[in-house]
């Protein structure tokens, strides 16, 4: 599952070939390609400029595209569940969790050409490609809150903490994973409404959600987490000693402690 860890990976595996000129673009099939109904002639303007930076917001990765004209264009690249991306066949990240273990050419939905063969392969077909993404539907990138940031996002939300976290539009990054990584570090119930949190609560919740992404990034990736030993049903937690709850919160799987997590 690429969270905002395993697409910085992606982005700094584009980094050497900025200054790189785009000769095509390919998307199979064209439903990979957002808008809905977008046709494939939307990257013909872009064919011929160079990569001029590589950025990330979230788990939206964007290429900066200029033709030495003036002229510029963006081009977003989404990994839903299973996406992986590529540079001539070789990825900064093997395997990710929780998808196949096969590896399969035939599932590279969106081909770059940039002399160098950039390729997002992703079976389950839930990434996309567009051209200049609507970055004003994303919330701030969650690696720049600062410590009151989140009493602002969450202080008030009568929705569950978890649901929060994953709503790109509150803030962007955190996904399934990273989500209940960082709620049982923080010993949070990931039920409890954002509203009912402590300002000691969710400085606690700010200070972790920084060092499990550090720490995780270090490691290799969000699917490297402690918990995620712990998520099946006879699983005990290693900090209580509690056995692991699962439930559907937000309508996305979450495994939690009800020992330690309140």
């Amino acid at each position: 599952m690429p969270e905002l860890i395993e697409v910085e990976y992606y982005r700094k595996a584009l980094t050497p070939l900025i200054g790189s000129e785009l000769r095509s673009v390919t998307v199979d099939p064209l439903s990979f390609l957002r808008p809905a109904g977008t046709p494939a002639s939307i990257f013909d303007p872009l064919i011929g400029s160079t990569l001029a930076r590589t950025r990330r917001i979230g788990k939206l990765l964007i290429l900066e595209m200029a033709d030495g004209q003036g002229a510029s264009g963006e081009i977003g690249l989404r990994f839903g569940m299973t996406g992986r991306l590529l540079v001539d066949g070789v990825g900064p990240i093997d395997r990710l969790e929780y998808s196949s273990g096969r590896n399969e050419p035939l599932w590279d939905r969106a081909v770059l050409d940039f002399g160098s063969r950039v390729a997002i392969r992703d079976q389950r077909k839930l990434g996309s490609i567009e051209v200049d993404p609507d970055i004003k539907q994303l919330g701030p990138d969650v690696l720049t809150l600062g410590g009151t940031a989140w009493k602002a996002l969450l202080s008030r939300r009568r929705r569950s903490i978890k649901s929060a976290l994953l709503d790109q539009s509150l803030v962007a990054g955190l996904g399934n994973l990273l989500a209940d990584e960082i709620l049982w570090r923080a010993s949070l119930a990931p039920m409890r409404a954002g509203s009912s949190l402590s300002d000691e609560e969710l400085a606690r919740l700010g200070e972790v959600t920084s060092s499990v992404i550090d720490e995780l990034t270090a490691r290799g990736g969000s699917h490297r987490g402690d918990s995620f030993a712990l998520r099946n049903s006879d699983a005990e937690c290693s900090l209580c000693g509690e056995t692991m709850s699962h439930e559907t919160i937000g309508g996305r799987s979450t495994w939690w402690c009800s020992g330690h997590q309140r």
